[in-house]
C-alpha cells in the first residue's frame, strides 16, 4: 500500500502508463461522485478515477449518502455508462445474518469480487436453497 496527498497530481495513479489493477472509491461522497461523473480533476482522487475509466480499468465506487437525489442518481448513471461498477452498501439479508460483522463483510465481498480479488469473507452460492442459513454465513 502506498499514500499519496490529495494535492499530488504528479502521483503514479495520476498518469495511464502508471499500472493499476483498477481503484475502488468506498465511501464515495455525492461531491466526488459528481466530480469524477463530469471528469473533473481537481484532486488525486478525481484525477486517478478519470484515469482509470479512460484506461478502461476496472473501477468501483460506492456511494455513502442514500437517499439519492436525481442529480447523485445522474451522475451515478454517467459513471455506470463509462464502465464503472456503481455498487451501493447495501448488504443482502437473505442468508439471515447474525452480526454486523456478516453484513459489513458481504458489502467488502461484493467489492472485491467487482474488482477481481480473491476472498473468503463469505460462503458462495452452492446452488442448495437455505445451505448458509444452516452454516450460521452470509452466501452471495
Amino acid at each position: 500500500m502506498r499514500y499519496w496527498p490529495a494535492g499530488d497530481l504528479g502521483a503514479g495513479p495520476a498518469s495511464g502508463s502508471y499500472p493499476t489493477n483498477g481503484m475502488v472509491v468506498v465511501p464515495a461522497s455525492t461531491a466526488a461522485v459528481a466530480g469524477i461523473a463530469i471528469g473533473l480533476s481537481k484532486d488525486l482522487l478525481q484525477r486517478a478515477a478519470d484515469v482509470t475509466l479512460k484506461e478502461r480499468r476496472p473501477f468501483v465506487i460506492v456511494p455513502r449518502e442514500a437517499p439519492y437525489t436525481r442529480a447523485t442518481l445522474q451522475h451515478l448513471l454517467a459513471l455506470h455508462d463509462s464502465g464503472a461498477v456503481v455498487l451501493p452498501a447495501s448488504p443482502g439479508f437473505y442468508s439471515a445474518p447474525t452480526s454486523v460483522q456478516q453484513l459489513v463483510d458481504f458489502v467488502a465481498a461484493k467489492v472485491l469480487d467487482a474488482i477481481g480479488v480473491d476472498h473468503d469473507l463469505i460462503t458462495r452460492w452452492t446452488g442448495e436453497l437455505g445451505a448458509a442459513r444452516r452454516a450460521g454465513e452470509v452466501a452471495t
